[in-house]
């Protein structure tokens, strides 16, 4: 703290009292009375309380006057003090002269561009007429940059301050800038992958809330294990280097297997391929290959994240299944009234079909826009209990065709607020989505019905291995559309407990409606000692309206294990228990929400 005018610091205070001690007999007198001179504002007893070396009685000692003297001046509300000595019958006066700081008038801050003073100045505790203090003032002002930091993101240095002999304090502040933003650890992901998700820019004000947004962003790639963000000294004048450190993830996996079925002698397999950091563009490419003794299918995917600088995302699927399903037929029969669950029946369903999706940031959330072309083709058909697989000729059953379009226009609103601790799990933050599907004539289909729903994914933190997760997902269906793409609240991703095909038997059939509400809650515990390996309690319940026009509600509990795999990712494994008393081992990639 510089003063004008004279005012003396705490050093040159300790030089003047050196200087001004008295010169002291061989015998030092004793010390009879203190007394403190030159205050108007501060009282007296503050002073003489701060006063515990020297002692009324002992004898004079230089170290003690100088001790006391430091503790006067630690008060901060004195600019000097000397000490004099009278004699004073046979001892002596010991006299504490105090010149005190300036009553303060104003303080006024220069310097700040993107924060207010009054964010400042609030943290002040002093007021407008009282004597300045120098230790408050240093205290409340580190105490306002820190909360400039936590609260605004802003790192913030004093440059200078003055304080004048009327009482006005003329404090500069300095906003740090961003440096140069460096990047270590990429061997495969180009710099402008990174570099393009970055809000914080060089030569801008650093905002350190910004670049925890940044962070965040970076993480939810999905292409880094690790990130580490580090500051460094910059050459450039008041601002600072920022370093980040990445550690890429595996991010391409290639699996295969082979399938034999004895009783029918069929031979199947998988064949899956997939890359999310394609020649370190960001870009995913996948390919899924399945044939087995139900469905044989094909799947392509491309997705291009940043298609220009308005981050437009772009993604492309095409797919082709030959399945057995099944299906009430009501849909497609003049007398739809007449067909109910009761009466199934098993398809050779074809379905090929074509999707192209854009994205584009909107506010603090995603919009996406989805377009769907299927072209559903019924091979075969034939009764659902008959064991021979007996086609049954179309017209026994009036079928308008055995050929429609299920073409739909889907929009998409999603808010991602996740923290990844790596690029597998999630250790904080929350989602919510929101989506709305129209299918109709007007876009080719031959259906007309429209599908919402709603949901929202919140994750808890207890410590670095203990994470609680809830997912709450409500759909809603009406209109025209193919029964066995109704609404279907079983499976491994929904209530777990309860098999994924929606027509194994009664209870999975109670769970086919047209409305239903989920939730989700798991606990899950990452071993310390083996952070690849998650253990994982967790409870299903939901409500769904059937088609049976009936609520009914079903719930499951159990356990799970999640295992990373070099180059297969995350497999999961859970075991359920369902309300109807049956169990069920559940497989599969990625967790279930």
């Amino acid at each position: 703290m510089k003063y004008t005018k004279g005012i003396g610091i705490l050093v040159l205070a300790v030089l003047l009292m050196t200087v001004g001690l008295p010169v002291f007999a061989e015998t030092a007198p004793k010390v009879l009375m203190i007394e403190v001179q030159g205050n108007s504002q501060v009282p007296s007893e503050k002073v003489l309380g701060e006063i515990s070396n020297t002692m009324i009685g002992e004898t004079l000692n230089a170290s003690a006057l100088q001790l006391d003297m430091q503790k006067i001046m630690a008060t901060g509300y004195f600019a000097n003090v000397q000490v004099n000595t009278e004699k004073f019958f046979d001892g002596v006066k010991v006299i504490f002269v105090v010149v005190e700081n300036p009553v303060l008038k104003e303080i006024k801050i220069s310097g700040l561009t993107k924060m207010k003073s009054e964010d400042i100045l609030k943290h002040f505790r002093q007021k407008p007429g009282e004597v300045f203090n120098v230790v408050f003032f240093r205290e409340d002002l580190s105490k306002a940059l820190k909360a400039a930091q936590t609260e605004q993101g802003l790192f913030i240095e004093p440059r200078s301050n003055n304080l004048s002999s009327d009482g006005v304090v003329q404090l500069e502040l300095v906003e740090l800038k961003v440096g140069k933003i460096k990047f270590t650890g990429l061997e495969k992901t180009k710099d402008f992958v990174v570099r393009r998700e970055l809000t914080l820019k060089e030569g801008e004000i650093f905002d350190n809330n910004q670049l925890k947004n940044d962070y965040i962003r970076l993480m939810q790639l999905r292409l880094f294990d690790n990130i580490e963000v580090k500051f460094e000294p910059s050459e450039t004048a008041d601002a600072l280097d920022v370093v980040f450190e990445f550690a890429e993830a595996a991010t391409g996996s290639f699996n295969f297997g082979i399938s034999y079925t004895q009783s029918t002698k069929e031979i199947g397999g998988l064949l899956t391929f997939s890359e999310s950091n394609l020649m370190g563009l960001g870009q995913t490419l996948s390919l899924d290959v399945n044939i087995s003794e139900d469905e044989d299918e094909i799947r392509f995917t491309f997705q291009e994240p940043w298609l220009d600088d308005h981050h437009t995302s772009f993604a492309l699927s095409m797919w082709n299944s030959d399945a057995e399903t099944t299906s009430t037929l009501s849909r497609w029969s003049s007398d739809s009234a007449n067909y109910g669950l009761d009466d199934l029946y098993d398809l050779d369903l074809n379905r090929t079909g074509l999707s192209l999706s854009f994205g584009r940031p909107w506010k603090d959330m995603t919009a996406r826009i989805k377009f769907n072309f299927e072209r559903n083709e019924i091979l075969d058909y034939w009764a659902h209990d008959d064991e021979t697989e007996t086609s049954l000729p179309l017209s026994a059953f009036d079928l308008h065709s055995n050929e429609f379009w299920n073409n739909s226009v889907e929009v998409q609103l999603v808010k991602n607020r996740l923290v990844y601790k790596n690029r597998y799990s999630v250790k904080s933050g929350y989602q919510l989505m929101g989506s709305y599907s129209v299918a109709g004539e007007y876009i080719g289909g031959d259906f007309d019905y429209q599908t919402a729903m709603l949901e929202g994914k919140w994750f808890h933190s207890f410590s670095d291995y203990l994470v609680l997760a809830t997912r709450l997902q409500g759909a809603y269906l009406t209109g025209t559309y193919p029964d066995y793409d109704a609404l279907y609240l079983g499976g491994s991703n929904r209530l777990r407990g309860y098999r994924d095909r929606r027509y194994s038997d009664n209870s999975t059939m109670e769970l086919i409606g047209t409305r239903y509400v989920l939730s989700n809650t798991e606990l899950r515990y990452q071993l310390p000692f083996h952070k690849d390996m998650e253990i994982v309690l967790f409870y299903d319940i939901g409500q769904v309206k059937n088609l049976n026009n009936e609520n009914v509600t079903k719930s499951d509990y159990g356990f799970g294990i999640r295992y990373n795999v070099p180059y297969l990712g995350m497999i999961r494994i859970d075991q359920a228990w369902n309300s109807d008393g049956d169990s069920r081992v559940v497989f599969g990639m990625q967790e279930s929400f």
